[in-house]
């Protein structure tokens, strides 16, 4: 029986019997699955830390919709103009 093919009886419950049977390799996966679970869980809490200290973003939809309105009230104003200008004009060239 070669090392791979050896089985590891795990007793729960204490009554003699192995209630779990696991063979190395699958040892070693479940191992390194942890391990890879705890790597990333580090990983992902450092780059928490370091968000943390990051300015907050801020909601560009206000400023637009800002932008938008003093837009709309210069189009608004040129219109005006372009009014007045056009009456001045009738008045100058009658």
């Amino acid at each position: 029986m070669s090392i791979e093919n050896k089985k590891v009886g795990i007793d729960i419950d204490n009554d003699g019997k192995p209630d779990l049977n696991l063979d190395l390799k699958t040892l070693i996966i479940l191992i390194g699955g942890i391990a890879s679970l705890i790597f990333t869980y580090t990983t992902l809490q450092a780059e928490i830390e370091e968000a943390k200290k990051l300015p907050p973003h801020e909601d560009h939809s206000k400023i637009d919709q800002q932008m938008k309105f003093l837009e709309n009230k210069l189009e608004s104003i040129e219109k005006q103009h372009d009014r007045r200008l056009d009456n001045l004009e009738n008045k100058v060239y009658k």
